[in-house]
């Protein structure tokens, strides 16, 4: 069942008029409200009207049949003089956001958490700052409390500038672990003080929180174990980081596929464990004038779809405005119902399948700075996986359990790549090729020289890759490419023409043990874009998955953009989604199976199935369509 939770603000609920918030909530189908608090008040006269209105608000709701949770800022504190400002690991005070090893702070908090738990609410929910990460010019925190514990941990006496040095460059070493541990363990003990005050007045609260992008990694702890502490002996709930607003404006490079894919990534990670995850369905700062509705849904039923969730934090509801201002998103919901009974229908009981996605969720402990092919590293732009991208933007389906059709592995991800996964094949950027190398496995490369262009070492005729398989050339932007060796049963697929001779940009490759690659000679790190989210290379790699591993790609669509795809299967069925997240009309794409089919059923569409090809009519911009052949 996918449960529909909607916040609201919690001060303009009565503002807003109260029973016609109701009315909105019942369209959305919601069980579930979050009255959203903000952050905290200082003035003791304002926190009690606030937590007053909070009482009310909580029992109005429980009346009508909702469970009501409560949602304040974790370490925000506006106008703050009393607490220590976090710093980040260049030393930047990060102003309004406190650290958790200031223990006056955390009396604070955990007080004000006390007074919440009084009011009657179901659940606490902390917002989207539980978090080191994204706050300033690099990671937190490096207070002088912080300084004080790694350097009790090292047993040395380092200055915040030696650590910082320490965290962003060399190999492993006690001073990143240490950073790491330090931050980790403020979070668990300020988690642990707040579910005891909780438990004081309420042991049958459930308190959980909101990740984000550095919750799974330089944070030190990660967001379920984070969510088992806070939940004490209830059920732990996440709500997931990844939203459809960030792809209006391309945070982070992100499109509406990209941060469906994370947060197939992040569930995987607690797949087989007993927690409540909800998605993180946001259309910030709303109404849809800024973010439309269309994004929303199309990453509600992707999510639906791909069954990586329990629900969705549903933000249809404006924050400030009247309840009446803004019904589009719940008009939109109204109409993809018998959508989201279809999608229920048809792909809930079935599995994923498709490339194996391999993501590791910590990366930077064992990082290594620099290297041949990479010699800096923004360590929070790690949690984003360009592999994904790739493929979604290419219409190539992804899994992130098993073994998958072949796998795909990029950057730091390969110090942990398990060598077991060599033997499906798999496919690689030049960073993850050049630190299998460093594993000792042969990947067919010889040498990674200098970067194409560096200190002029060459001169680019023209920056297009040409792909020799039919002599077809793609524009380059910007892309880092390298100066790179290779052994002579090394296969170039492309490569690009310098006044030194060719360079391979692409190549496959067989070593003694059979293992099989497919390595983009691209660094990812700082490429997603003008080498990787294009038709010839999506063509490429599903062209290449048979060589890589014996097996085929259960679905795959050529030549439309963002045309995002999830394929599940059971028992000879197999089930196909497709996303159409650009702004032009798919016109009459066809999908190529894995392999024959006789019997087919189409959701939301209508087509023609003729043998190993589906031949759809035309996908409009932002609708979803399926089928399910046998």
């Amino acid at each position: 069942m996918h449960k529909i939770s909607v916040p609201v603000m919690n001060y303009n609920v009565k503002r807003s008029d109260r029973k016609r918030l109701l009315q909105e909530l019942r369209r959305f189908n919601a069980e579930r409200i979050f009255l959203a608090l903000d952050t905290y008040e200082n003035d003791k006269k304002k926190r009690i009207e606030s937590l007053k209105e909070l009482e009310d608000n909580c029992k109005f709701f429980k009346e009508k049949g909702f469970e009501v949770g409560a949602w304040i800022w974790t370490f925000w504190v506006k106008n703050n003089t009393e607490f220590r400002n976090m710093r980040s690991i260049k030393g930047t005070e990060i102003r309004e956001f406190m650290c958790p090893t200031d223990e006056k702070f955390v009396e604070f908090a955990t007080d004000y958490m006390s007074d919440i738990a009084k009011c009657g609410i179901d659940l606490i929910m902390f917002d989207d700052d539980f978090r080191y990460g994204f706050l300033s010019d690099s990671p937190a925190c490096l207070c002088d409390k912080h300084i004080e514990i790694i350097n009790s941990i090292t047993g040395e006496k380092s200055t915040r500038e030696e650590i910082y040095s320490h965290i962003v460059s060399g190999r492993k070493n006690k001073f990143r672990d240490a950073y790491l541990k330090a931050n980790g363990d403020a979070f668990r003990n300020f988690a642990y003080a707040v579910r005891n005050a909780v438990d004081k007045v309420d042991c049958t609260i459930r308190i959980g929180a909101c990740a984000c992008m550095s919750s799974w990694d330089i944070d030190g702890t990660d967001a379920y174990e984070l969510a088992k502490i806070l939940a004490g002996n209830t059920k732990p709930f996440v709500r997931l980081i990844g939203a459809p607003y960030w792809s209006v404006d391309k945070s982070w490079g992100n499109s509406l596929q990209d941060v469906i894919e994370l947060e197939r990534m992040e569930s995987s990670w607690t797949r087989h464990e007993d927690i409540e995850i909800m998605a993180e369905g946001d259309v910030y700062p709303r109404p849809r004038i800024h973010c439309p509705a269309s994004f929303l849904e199309g990453f509600d039923t992707a999510i639906r779809a791909s069954g990586c969730t329990d629900g969705i934090l549903k933000y249809g509801i404006d924050y400030t405005s009247n309840a009446d201002y803004e019904t589009g998103y719940a008009k939109f919901h109204e109409r993809n119902l018998s959508i989201y009974a279809d999608i229920d229908r048809v792909f809930d009981d079935k599995e994923s399948c498709g490339v194996r996605v391999y993501e590791s969720m910590k990366k930077v402990s064992d990082m290594v700075v620099p290297t041949k092919v990479n010699n800096s590293v923004n360590i929070e732009d790690l949690f984003f996986s360009k592999a994904a991208r790739t493929l979604a933007c290419n219409s190539i389906p992804t899994v992130y359990e098993g073994d998958g059709v072949c796998g795909i592995v990029f950057d730091e991800n390969a110090r942990n790549l398990p060598l077991s996964a060599l033997k499906n094949g798999v496919i690689l950027d030049i960073a993850a090729a050049e630190i299998l190398m460093d594993r000792g496995i042969d990947v067919g490369l010889k040498k990674i020289n200098s970067l194409l262009d560096d200190n002029n070492s060459s001169i680019v005729v023209r920056k297009e890759e040409r792909f020799l398989n039919n002599n077809n050339y793609i524009s380059l932007k910007g892309a880092d490419i390298y100066h790179i060796e290779l052994n002579k049963s090394a296969e170039i697929l492309s490569d690009i023409k310098t006044f030194d001779g060719n360079i391979p940009v692409s190549y496959r490759y067989e070593n003694a043990n059979g293992e099989r690659f497919l390595v983009l000679n691209i660094n990812t790190r700082f490429d997603d874009s003008s080498m990787l989210k294009h038709y010839a290379r999506g063509r490429q790699i599903a062209d290449n998955i048979p060589w890589l591993s014996g097996k085929k790609l259960p679905a795959y669509v050529y030549g439309h953009p963002s045309l995002y795809m999830q394929t599940k299967e059971k028992d000879g069925c197999l089930v196909v989604g497709l996303w159409n997240f650009y702004a032009d009309t798919a016109i009459e794409p066809v999908v190529e199976l894995g392999k024959d089919y006789s019997d087919i059923k189409f959701i939301n569409c209508e087509g023609q199935l003729n043998g190993n090809k589906v031949y759809l009519n035309n996908i409009s911009p932002f609708a979803f369509v399926g089928f399910e052949v046998k």
